[in-house]
């Protein structure tokens, strides 16, 4: 049998981290066995341990390849909330709903290791990686939350960090209810008809 390079090694690699995922969001991590991770990529059980040597070791690296790409969304809106604060923070809320429930991986990624129902014993070793990850994204909501209420379209107390982490917190938590009623019940809402009014209603009352 010819040796395989470095290439193809990387891509079954990469398909199994592939496979993984699809079937860690559609089953469970816990009702996922390895061997089905091999026969569903295609390959021996034991190539599969030629990649990871467990599975905490293959959901440790799932997990560093699937940071959710929020860097160039913010950036794109932080552009826009010079002009309007209140609306490119709703804009970005919503396009952030939108990227996770159009794109089938990056819903994938949400089901399996940010939905807040998610106890799967192989997470524990994660669960400050994933605390820090939430963090990083609540302060990306801050950003725009301090800049609204710079151009006095939020009512905030000026000096009051508690208040604008708290406002951001809250946000998030709107973010990840809208998120997981659509993947949830994927027939019952859409982000066009639906999370646009809701995160619209939910600005305006930060605004009074």
């Amino acid at each position: 049998m010819a040796r395989r390079t470095k290439q193809e090694a990387e891509q079954t690699r990469q398909a199994l981290l592939d496979t993984a995922l699809r079937l860690f969001s559609e089953r469970g991590i816990g009702q996922t066995s390895l061997k089905d991770v091999a026969a569903e990529t295609g390959v021996t059980h034991g190539a599969l341990y030629w990649h990871f040597k467990n599975r905490e070791d293959l959901v440790q690296a799932l997990y560093e390849r699937s940071r959710l790409p929020l860097d160039e969304l913010q950036l794109e809106q932080m552009q826009a909330a010079r002009q309007d604060g209140i609306k490119a923070l709703g804009d970005f809320l919503l396009q952030w709903c939108e990227m996770l429930l159009d794109n089938s991986q990056h819903g994938q990624i949400w089901q399996v290791f940010h939905r807040g129902s998610t106890q799967a014993p192989e997470l524990m070793a994660l669960s400050a990686a994933i605390e820090q990850e939430h963090a990083e994204w609540r302060d990306r909501i801050s950003l725009f939350v301090k800049n609204a209420r710079k151009q006095k379209q939020i009512k905030l107390k000026v000096k009051d960090p508690a208040e604008l982490e708290s406002a951001a917190a809250n946000l998030m938590v709107l973010v990840f209810g809208l998120i997981d009623s659509q993947l949830t019940a994927p027939t019952l809402v859409t982000p066009a008809s639906a999370f646009k009014p809701v995160i619209r209603t939910y600005l305006k009352g930060m605004q009074s």
